[in-house]
């Protein structure tokens, strides 16, 4: 009887036998796993190498698939304007990485960025807002503003690296006394005074995920391409801010990013931008009226869900759906389901018990951008062009019926 054969990936005729060693030897390998590749509405596919998958696939940041971008606006304003705290996060990780390249594309640096630096950026763009609570940022209303989303992060990473089994992940843990999360931690916080090392001729990393020397970073980069996408507020020339970060350079000593001079009013730009948005969706009146029907409801009904924080046992069942459950029968509730029985009036009556009262000033485009002399600037002065700074805060002063 003739030996039966098989193709080899080559076309080859072989045995069964050498055949069937062949793929108990490729068995014993260990699996190499694909990258998980993700569709995102801004920034296209998003390809995750596996070290970021096992991040991603972590219950902690799966959370986040139930917790709303923009808390209660999908029910106030803009049904569409659902997307999740997910997917934020996902293209805030895409926006470092294309900063990064940028920034190194644009400068003529003998030092190379350390690949574990590297790693730390992209991983705190990814998990820079796993810490918020339910409905992101009216949480924060809900415990009276003795929540900070950031602080809660901290405990986060420390739990998704101490569950860690990935090479990279466990070396960010272990390697140089736990550095690569520590660095991690001091980029969600955009705090140098965390690290206990210091980062010599690579500071500009703290300008790139949580700016806090002039306000331009990532993540403002991401989610205001991204509400925007959904609510639809600005026209493209009004959302032209994207040179300043992919025309944006490293300093010689290694400590700015610094941005080109004929890019100014495009800054200008993404804080003009950026006003719009709170002005008409993020603080709109009817959505601060809202929150505060929502923050009475859970202190209220839930008190014990106020003081639960990322340490908790508790956390990981504690998002949007969760709360809405807890809450869903009360009357009051039906004020932020059904937002046309919010009236508005044209007159103040305090002493009615259905009274919502929206008093919020919003600090204006020319004030939210700091001074020049924050920015670090490059290239010709002559191409800077003059903008004309708007210093006027926007004032609410609203009064709603709950009818």
């Amino acid at each position: 009887m003739s030996a039966s054969v098989v193709l080899s990936r080559h076309g080859a005729q072989q045995p069964a036998q050498q055949q069937q060693q062949l793929l108990h030897q490729q068995a014993a390998l260990p699996a190499v796993r694909p990258c998980m590749l993700i569709e995102d509405e801004v920034h296209g596919v998003i390809e995750l190498p596996s070290h970021i998958q096992e991040i991603v696939e972590h219950p902690l940041f799966q959370r986040l698939k139930k917790v709303h971008q923009l808390g209660l606006v999908p029910w106030v304003l803009e049904p569409h304007a659902n997307q999740k705290r997910y997917d934020h996060c996902l293209g805030t990780y895409k926006s470092a990485q294309d900063h990064m390249r940028a920034i190194e594309r644009n400068t003529k640096l003998k030092a190379k960025l350390p690949n574990w630096c590297r790693m730390a950026v992209e991983i705190a763009a990814l998990l820079h807002d796993i810490g918020h609570g339910p409905f992101s940022h009216v949480w924060e209303s809900v415990c009276q503003q003795q929540f900070d989303h950031e602080e809660n992060a901290l405990h986060c990473v420390d739990r998704i690296f101490k569950d860690a089994r990935h090479t990279e992940l466990v070396a960010l843990r272990d390697e140089g006394c736990g550095r690569g999360v520590q660095l991690i931690k001091a980029l969600i916080l955009g705090d140098t005074e965390y690290l206990k090392f210091p980062m010599m001729g690579y500071a500009y990393i703290f300008d790139i995920v949580h700016n806090n020397r002039c306000g331009l970073d990532v993540d403002k980069w991401d989610y205001l391409r991204r509400d925007n996408k959904r609510l639809k507020l600005l026209s493209p020339a009004e959302m032209d801010f994207d040179k300043v970060f992919l025309k944006a350079r490293i300093s010689l000593d290694g400590q700015r990013i610094e941005y080109r001079y004929e890019d100014y009013h495009r800054i200008y730009a993404l804080f003009e931008a950026r006003g719009r948005l709170h002005v008409e969706a993020y603080q709109h009146p009817r959505n601060v009226a809202a929150e505060q029907i929502f923050a009475d409801l859970v202190q209220r009904l839930a008190p014990q869900l106020v003081d639960l924080r990322s340490n908790d046992a508790g956390w990981l069942n504690l998002d949007d759906e969760h709360v809405l459950e807890l809450i869903q029968n009360d009357p009051m509730a039906a004020y932020f389901r059904e937002p046309k029985r919010v009236v508005e009036l044209h007159f103040f009556n305090r002493s009615d018990a259905k009274v919502a009262t929206v008093c919020r000033i919003i600090e204006a485009p020319g004030k939210a951008m700091k001074p020049d002399n924050a920015f670090a600037f490059y290239g010709s002065k002559r191409k800077k062009r003059p903008i004309n700074r708007c210093l006027t805060a926007t004032s609410f002063n609203k009064c709603f019926q709950l009818d």
